[in-house]
């Protein structure tokens, strides 16, 4: 798991400490549905989980598509 992180991090110029827990709960949320069959519903099910979830993943998951290049 350690180089998968790694790997996934690399993916951004850089992390600010300011902004890692919302990077590691991605990081989270895409390893739980790696192996699912049912990636939406377990998306949804750990949106839900919490009010702020889906929207910090969401902002993040802008943010990367906009600023990656």
């Amino acid at each position: 798991m350690d180089m998968r992180l790694r790997k996934f991090l690399a993916s951004f110029n850089g992390v600010a400490t300011k902004y890692l827990q919302k990077y590691l709960n991605w990081f989270l949320v895409l390893e739980k549905i790696k192996n699912s069959t049912t990636r939406i519903t377990t998306v949804v099910a750990i949106a839900f989980a919490s009010n702020t979830a889906w929207m910090e993943f969401k902002s993040i998951a802008v943010n990367h598509i906009l600023f990656r290049a």
